[in-house]
């Protein structure tokens, strides 16, 4: 009996350990599954090192300097002449506050900026109980911002009732249960407890509150305002049922359009300042704008008709400026925020990798395909490259009538979609015969995006070749005049070789040389000239050779215009005149 006892504690303790090896096999395959999305990391030697600057940090950062006269540095150079100021309708969002009783603080920038401070507030705090309306928040807060030297973009959260589980984190209103108003289903347990915007009773009661919005001053006080839609996520997203890709569809639905005539009402006059969630032609045509807002994920919306994004048949990233949201100079915004630890960390499911080593390149990254998609607004926070957040200050917002420069990041990645080809603002790098290009200089992704051809997970950052040919768009540098210009170079200095710079003027053809040096490091070099830009005699506008064998990657190009430099001298020893 003591044997057999002995025999089936054995056992019992086998199984035990069998049954703990399994629930850890299948803890663990399920944790390979649940983060499959991850990726081996590369170096990003390119970049600083990752360091998150708050809100309270942001007097700490200056803009890049402008030097008057040609120059290398080590680097990226993001300087643009001390008298450029930032287009009206360019803003940039350093603030966020959710909800109103917190003050927004003074900035102190040390560079020109329209900076706007974001306030998400709940209809659920609005009107606490049916019919009993209180804006008087809403307008102490912003006359608190705008003392502080902040404009307020709005944004009323209107539609879950409870988030993840806790229904003290919902956005609308609780007394709409009692109405008989209906929850629409979850597709995940995390998602938000959603009423639903087509109920009738939410939707009376939705369209009564943005009807007292209008009577009061809050329209006049904002630089903008949000409408969205009920979302799985925190802040309202879309603008219908049908999701971001069926504008068509939303456009539709009688309460959709009623909820846009609403917004257009409470804005008559100033339909500008109103941005949607997702596209819809019904509120395009109302003068409303759009905010994409996953711009992280910086290869998204490729093709994207609404905002104008295209892959033409060579595979440049081309940009439509007939849509909608380009032709009428409505606000298009972007986010650019996943930055901090807690994105790299499981608590996020590692969303963006293990590390926060890959964050400063993709926000490098991702500020660039903003302002390759025109925005002109931009909610950003870490500002992991300092002198950048001066830059894109100052490039939000513009158009080919009022841009200070142009420019072609020459990147290449394979999508689902097809083969991308460099990001660009008015000026342009093509291949042709005699000159042919290689993307090189590869960057891994540190996750697999859902819009990235599977196996292809990584970005070109650099193109090489004999000869580079670039144009300038016509409607930024016209083609009959002599152009005072500062053309910067951004290239991977890993050959020991030299960068030719070939361009024209009213003397004739002219050329400009740099020595590289092979250091593995980014440079920029700045030529200061007289060009035209009208490819006279010529293949395009300017071009850039190097020698057969030491061809130089070249990343970035700019294109800044500049009043004739006054009292300049010197040039940088690595440069030779001819």
């Amino acid at each position: 009996m003591k044997k057999l006892n002995e025999l089936l504690s054995e056992r019992m303790n086998m199984i035990k350990k069998f049954s703990l090896i399994l629930m850890s096999a299948i803890f663990l395959c399920g944790q390979i599954v649940a983060q499959d999305h991850i990726l081996p990391e590369s170096e990003y030697p390119y970049w600083p090192e990752y360091e998150y600057l708050t809100t309270s940090e942001l007097d700490t950062i200056e803009k890049q300097t402008w030097i008057n006269n040609d120059h290398i540095i080590n680097g990226w150079d993001w300087s643009l002449p001390d008298a450029v100021e930032p287009s009206p309708s360019g803003l940039v969002g350093l603030q966020r506050n959710m909800g109103w009783d917190k003050d927004f603080q003074p900035l102190n920038l040390q560079f020109q900026a329209n900076a706007v401070g974001i306030l998400w507030v709940k209809w659920r705090d609005i009107e606490k109980t049916e019919g009993n309306f209180d804006f008087s928040p809403i307008i102490n807060r912003i006359q608190q911002a705008n003392s502080a030297g902040l404009d307020i973009i709005l944004r009323i959260l209107c539609h879950s009732k409870s988030r993840g589980g806790d229904i003290s984190r919902g956005q609308a209103p609780l007394w709409l249960e009692d109405l008989g108003v209906n929850l629409l289903p979850k597709t995940r347990e995390r998602d938000n407890l959603n009423f639903d915007p087509s109920n009738p009773v939410f939707h009376e009661h939705y369209l009564r509150l943005i009807n007292e919005l209008k009577n009061t001053p809050i329209p006049h006080m904002v630089k903008a305002a949000y409408v969205g839609y009920a979302s799985r996520s925190h802040g309202d997203e879309g603008i219908g049922p049908h999701g971001e890709k069926s504008p068509e569809a939303n456009d539709t639905e009688q309460h959709v359009r009623e909820r846009l005539d609403a917004w257009g009402e409470a804005f008559i006059g100033m339909e500008y300042k109103v941005f949607m969630g997702g596209p819809s032609h019904y509120g395009f045509e109302k003068g409303f704008g759009m905010r994409k807002g996953f711009v992280e994920m910086y290869h998204y919306r490729i093709p994207d008709n609404e905002v104008g994004q295209y892959l033409d048949e060579n595979g440049y990233l081309c940009v439509d400026e007939e849509a909608p949201v380009l032709k009428n100079k409505c606000f298009s915004g972007e986010v650019n925020e996943e930055y901090n630890q807690s994105w790299a960390e499981e608590s996020s499911d590692y969303r963006f990798g293990r590390t926060t080593n890959s964050f400063p390149y993709r926000y490098f990254m991702s500020n660039l395909r903003a302002l390759q998609m025109r925005s002109t607004y931009l909610h950003t926070t870490g500002h992991l490259i300092p002198k950048m957040l001066p830059f894109i200050s100052q490039q939000l917002g513009r158009t080919a009538e009022d841009t200070p420069d142009a420019w072609s990041f020459l990147t290449e990645t394979r999508l689902k979609s097809g083969l991308s080809k460099n990001w660009e603002r008015w000026l342009y790098q093509r291949d042709a015969p005699g000159y042919e290009t290689t993307a090189v200089v590869k960057m891994q992704h540190v996750r697999k995006m859902w819009m990235i051809e599977p196996g292809n997970y990584y970005d070109y950052i650099a193109r090489k070749g004999k000869k580079m040919g670039f144009a300038a768009d016509d409607n930024v540098f016209p083609t009959d005049v002599e152009h005072n210009v500062a053309i910067k170079v951004s290239y991977i200095d890993n050959v020991v070789g030299t960068l030719n710079l070939v361009y024209h003027n009213n003397s004739g053809l002219q050329e400009r040389t740099i020595n590289t040096t092979g250091g593995d490091v980014v440079r920029t070099a700045t030529f200061f000239v007289n060009a035209k830009f009208d490819a006279t005699g010529f293949n395009f506008d300017f071009e850039l050779h190097s020698e057969t064998g030491k061809e130089v990657p070249v990343s970035f190009v700019r294109v800044i215009k500049i009043p004739p430099p006054v009292g300049a001298s010197g040039v940088d020893d690595d440069f030779v005149h001819r």
